[in-house]
């Protein structure tokens, strides 16, 4: 009766190989191109969440921009608060960090989610998150 099964000859050769197919694969993983997205994505969702904030309280709410990510926080004034905006799970201030080419500046929703300006944020070589004048929609 033979018994059934892998020599260790033939075990370490498919360990090779599996190590010679990993060397050439993995350099070819772009870990940049999905931290694009996510940030993107999260920029969407932070300014979403600043809009519907802003109209369930009734108080202005800032999301800053800036080259190297975003922050949002209240535009405090009358009855209203001023200070970073926590974040709805995380807790802690409202930020985010990655590349941004181009729109960095503040757009602020006021008490009934509106912007008096639009904004297209460009995510460095990735997608544009784009906030629409008046209304305040956001695409992304």
């Amino acid at each position: 009766m033979r018994a059934a099964g892998f020599t260790m000859t033939e075990l370490v050769l498919i360990l090779v190989l599996i190590g010679i197919l990993a060397a050439f694969a993995v350099p070819r993983l772009n870990i940049e191109g999905f931290e694009r997205q996510s940030f993107a994505r999260e920029l969407t969702l932070a300014l979403r969440h600043a809009q519907r904030v802003a109209i369930t309280s009734g108080c202005a709410v800032d999301v800053s921009i800036q080259s190297d990510g975003f922050s949002v926080a209240w535009a405090g004034g009358d009855d209203c608060p001023s200070g970073a905006l926590p974040h709805p799970t995380r807790g802690g201030a409202f930020s985010g960090t990655g590349q941004v080419s181009n729109g960095a500046g503040t757009v602020q929703f006021d008490g009934m989610g509106r912007t008096a300006s639009g904004a297209a944020i460009v995510v460095a070589d990735g997608p544009t998150v784009i906030v629409e004048a008046g209304s305040g929609y956001i695409h992304g």
